[in-house]
């Protein structure tokens, strides 16, 4: 369809008719009764468009308090066969290790209530169709109350950063469930040879010792093996210093979401959004890594350049999780 400009010029108003407008289509579940050892459909859309919003709040129904948290999520889009997501909604928002803090929020992601309320915003399109499943996760209560609310938009485009993507767009997770790291030890969050541009990362850790804060984060574009420093330490990629010294915080592209110091164990989470902090790269290769501990070079004291170098400080074996969302087309 050709679309027909009008110009009404003495108002100054320009319009384009005949030109496709996003339609919005939300649906809800009320006080949805879910047991323990079932799989439950919540939702299932036939078509092109955008999931927009994403809401949920639910209770055990022993009274234990919040369930939403913890419930086990599982997306299929365009028809496939496997899971193309799974989270539970606090790893969705980058909060880890059960963290009930409320409430906090920005304009895409956060929890009004400590009984839920937990909300996303993350534009996920869809070519052909989109289903969302739920189950309790297995070491909880028998049963649960769950109140759930989506919205999916077509005609929608998909812009980070101000810059809109191209139409076959999509969004990938890269996704690592309780890994044990050994000490210094690599792991590539993201490889993929696609172009594309990274939405956000969720991270936790927990170690004997801080000492796995010194890792850096490396990109490596084009297929190369030079590394790019993206941060010169682990809480400098959230825009913090010195081992979070100023302790856990929430703020609208960033967070360190739990910060647990101890003398035998070390518990961090947090999330940063990359939309004011652009984050994308192009075809032929692409991989964000990060290091379980980091080296220094022995002759000019530098961090993160000397992959062979002493340790810096002592790092141990840690158990990560990590959760990182890129658009890539």
């Amino acid at each position: 369809m050709y679309s027909l400009l009008v110009c009404l010029l003495a108002c100054g108003v320009c319009a384009v008719i005949g030109a496709p407008y996003p339609i919005t289509k939300t649906y809800g579940v009320s006080q949805l009764q879910l047991q323990q050892g079932k799989t439950y459909t919540l939702y299932q859309y036939e078509g092109t468009a955008v999931v927009t919003y994403f809401w949920l709040t639910g209770t055990w129904n022993n009274g234990a308090g919040d369930s939403a948290s913890q419930m086990n999520f599982t997306v299929y889009v365009d028809g496939a066969s496997r899971a193309t997501y799974q989270f539970t909604p606090n790893q969705l928002i980058g909060v880890g290790f059960n963290d009930l803090t409320a409430p906090w929020g920005s304009d895409m992601m956060g929890r009004d209530s400590s009984l839920g309320g937990i909300y996303s915003h993350m534009r996920i399109p869809f070519f052909k169709s989109i289903r969302y499943d739920v189950a309790l996760p297995h070491d909880a209560p028998a049963s649960s109350i769950l109140f759930w609310q989506i919205r999916v938009t077509e005609n929608y485009p998909i812009v980070v950063s101000g810059v809109t993507l191209p139409p076959q767009t999509r969004l990938v997770q890269y996704n690592f469930q309780s890994v044990n790291l050994t000490r210094l030890e690599f792991i590539d969050f993201v490889s993929t040879s696609n172009a594309g541009a990274i939405y956000m990362h969720f991270f936790q850790s927990e170690s004997s010792t801080a000492n796995f804060m010194e890792g850096c984060y490396r990109a490596y574009y084009g297929g190369s093996q030079n590394q790019s420093l993206v941060s010169t330490g682990f809480e400098d990629y959230y825009q913090s210093a010195y081992y979070f010294a100023a302790g856990p915080y929430r703020q609208p592209g960033v967070g360190a979401t739990v910060v647990q110091m101890g003398a035998s164990l070390t518990r961090i989470s947090g999330y940063k959004v990359h939309d004011t902090d652009p984050f994308f790269f192009d075809k032929g290769g692409f991989r964000l890594q990060w290091r379980n501990g980091d080296t220094q070079d022995p002759n000019t004291g530098q961090k993160c350049m000397d992959s062979n170098g002493p340790a810096v400080g002592n790092p141990q074996a840690s158990t990560i999780t990590s959760m990182t969302w890129v658009y890539e087309w």
